[in-house]
C-alpha cells in the first residue's frame, strides 16, 4: 500500500496598504450647520502654528509676570534693609568722626601740657647743669690758687677735689637726663604729626563730599538764578562765619605748621556740617518711584499743561516720611487740594513742603531734627493714588527736589 505525502498549503499574509502619517498641523475644516445650511471654515496649517505659538508665548509671559510679581516685594524689602543698614553704618561713622573731632582739642591740650612739662623739666636740668659747671670752674680756679699755699692747707685741697669730682658726676647725670628728655620730646612730636596726618585725611574726604554736594545743588539752582553760599550763614542776626579755635603754641615749626593746617580743616568741616543740617539733602521716603517730575507737566485730571512746583514720589500708603534737615514746622494742616499738608522752615533760605499725607506726626511751631519722621504717605486731597508731593524752596523760589534727593554726603 502506498501512502501519498500530504501537501500542506501555507497561506501567505495579505498585504496591508501603507498609509502616510498625516502631519499634526494639516489643514482642518470646521463645518457649521444652521437652518439646513452648512458653512465650511478652512484652518490652514500656518494659522494653527501661529495660534499655538501665541498661546505658548502668552503662557510663558504669564508665568514670568507671576514670578516677577512674587519676588519683587522680596527684592524691594531686601534693598530697603540694605539701605537701612548702610544708613545706620553712615550714622555710626559720622558719630565716630564727631567723637574724634570733639576729642582732638582735648588730646592736643593734654599732649602740649605733657610736652610743656617735659620742656620745663628740661630747662630746670639745664639750669642745674650750668650751676654745676660754674662750681667746677670755681673749684678749678681755686686749685691753681691752692698750689701756691702752704702744706698746712692740703686737707682743704683734698676736700675741694672731692667736691669737684662730685660736681662732675652730678653734671654727667644731668646731661644724660637732658638727652633722654630731648629724645622723649622728639618722639612725642613725631607721634603728634602722625595723628594729625590721619585726622587730616579723614577730614579732607568729608570736606570733598560736602563741597561736591553743594556744587551739584548750586548747578541745578542756577537755572532759577539762585546760589547758596554756605559762608553767608545766619545773615538774619548778622552773625556767622567759621569758628576759629585757638591753636596751642609749640616750638617745633613742622608740628606747629601741621597743627595750624589740621585745626583749620577741622574747623571748616565742623562749620560746613553744621550749615548742611539746614539743607534738605537726602530722600524723604526710602522706597519710592518718581511718578511726576519737577517743571511743566500734563495735569493728571484735566490733561492741561501746568507748572509742577515739586516732584511726586509714589510709594505705599503708610510709609514714613522724614525731614532731611532740621527746622521749625510753620504749617501742619488741611490745605485744600494738597490734603494733609506740612511746611518746614529750615533756615538759611530753605523750606520744604509735604502734601497728600495720610497722617501727620507734627504740629505747628514744633522743632524737628534731621531724619525725624513727620508723617505717612497717603492720597488725601487732589490725588490719583498714594504718593508724596515734595517741594524744596530756596529764598521763596521752588527748585528741583531731585537734585537734593540724589546728593550724597
Amino acid at each position: 500500500m502506498t501512502i501519498k505525502p500530504h501537501k500542506i498549503k501555507i497561506k501567505k499574509p495579505s498585504k496591508v496598504p501603507f498609509t502616510e502619517p498625516k502631519p499634526i498641523f494639516s489643514n482642518k475644516e470646521i463645518i457649521f450647520r444652521s437652518g439646513g445650511r452648512a458653512k465650511v471654515f478652512n484652518i490652514s496649517s500656518k494659522l494653527q502654528v501661529f495660534v499655538l505659538a501665541l498661546l505658548i508665548g502668552v503662557g510663558l509671559w504669564s508665568g514670568y509676570s507671576y514670578y516677577v510679581y512674587n519676588i519683587s516685594d522680596e527684592i524691594i524689602s531686601t534693598k530697603d534693609r540694605e539701605l537701612d543698614e548702610a544708613r545706620d553704618a553712615l550714622v555710626d561713622l559720622m558719630t565716630d568722626f564727631v567723637a574724634v573731632h570733639r576729642n582732638v582739642s582735648s588730646m592736643f591740650s593734654e599732649v602740649n601740657e605733657e610736652q610743656l612739662k617735659d620742656e620745663t623739666e628740661l630747662n630746670r636740668y639745664k639750669q642745674q647743669a650750668s650751676v654745676v659747671e660754674e662750681k667746677i670752674r670755681q673749684i678749678a680756679d681755686g686749685e691753681k690758687w691752692l698750689e701756691n699755699e702752704d702744706l698746712e692747707e692740703q686737707v682743704t685741697v683734698r676736700e675741694a677735689l672731692l667736691q669737684r669730682d662730685r660736681a662732675l658726676s652730678e653734671r654727667n647725670e644731668l646731661v644724660n637726663k637732658i638727652s633722654t628728655l630731648e629724645k622723649n620730646v622728639k618722639q612725642l612730636e613725631v607721634s603728634e604729626i602722625e595723628i594729625l596726618n590721619q585726622i587730616e585725611k579723614i577730614s579732607s574726604k568729608e570736606m570733598e563730599k560736602i563741597k561736591e554736594a553743594l556744587s551739584e545743588i548750586n548747578k541745578s539752582m542756577k537755572q532759577q538764578n539762585k546760589y547758596f553760599n554756605p559762608l553767608a550763614n545766619s545773615k538774619k542776626d548778622s552773625t556767622g562765619g567759621k569758628f576759629e579755635a585757638d591753636i596751642p603754641a609749640v616750638e617745633n615749626e613742622e608740628l606747629s605748621k601741621k597743627m595750624q593746617e589740621v585745626f583749620s580743616l577741622i574747623n571748616d568741616v565742623a562749620y560746613y556740617k553744621e550749615v548742611m543740617k539746614s539743607v534738605p539733602v537726602g530722600k524723604p521716603v526710602w522706597s519710592y518711584w518718581l511718578s511726576s517730575p519737577f517743571g511743566k507737566r500734563s495735569d493728571p485730571f484735566n490733561k492741561k499743561s501746568a507748572a509742577h512746583k515739586g516732584v511726586d514720589l509714589a510709594s505705599n500708603k503708610g510709609n514714613k516720611i522724614k525731614t532731611m534737615a532740621k527746622g521749625k514746622v510753620v504749617r501742619a494742616e488741611w490745605n485744600g487740594g494738597y490734603g494733609n499738608y506740612i511746611e518746614i522752615d529750615h533756615g538759611n533760605g530753605f523750606k520744604t513742603k509735604y502734601a497728600h499725607l495720610n497722617k501727620s506726626y507734627v504740629e505747628k511751631g514744633q522743632y524737628v531734627q534731621q531724619g525725624e519722621p513727620i508723617g505717612e504717605v497717603g492720597s488725601t486731597g487732589r490725588s490719583t493714588g498714594p504718593h508724596l508731593h515734595y517741594e524744596v524752596l530756596f529764598n521763596g523760589t521752588p527748585v528741583d527736589p531731585m537734585t537734593f534727593i540724589k546728593a550724597q554726603i
